[in-house]
């Protein structure tokens, strides 16, 4: 049995890079004010560029209020109407 051959591009694993930039922001959320050092420095200057990036959220990552009103209204009838139902099932 033969096997494929692997790609020259490895695969982009995003849940995996999204955990390491979680792991920075956790480290810089417990950053003393007064460290700095080299490691603090670099941190900081990470946090920076990513809130640059982010800060005006693009577009398509922009909650809508429509989308975050029906999702709202959504799980406030969801609620009521699945105990309605297990209340009518009794």
């Amino acid at each position: 049995m033969q096997q494929r051959p692997r790609s020259p591009h490895p695969p982009i694993r995003w849940l995996h890079q999204l955990g390491g930039l979680m792991a920075q922001v956790a480290r810089a959320e417990r950053l003393q004010p007064r460290d700095d050092s080299l490691q603090a420095r670099r941190l900081r200057q990470r946090m920076a560029l990513a809130q640059r990036l982010l800060d005006p959220l693009p577009a398509p990552l922009r909650a809508t209020p429509w989308g975050e009103r029906w999702l709202w209204q959504a799980l406030r009838w969801g609620g009521l109407g699945l105990a309605l139902a297990l209340w009518l099932r009794r």
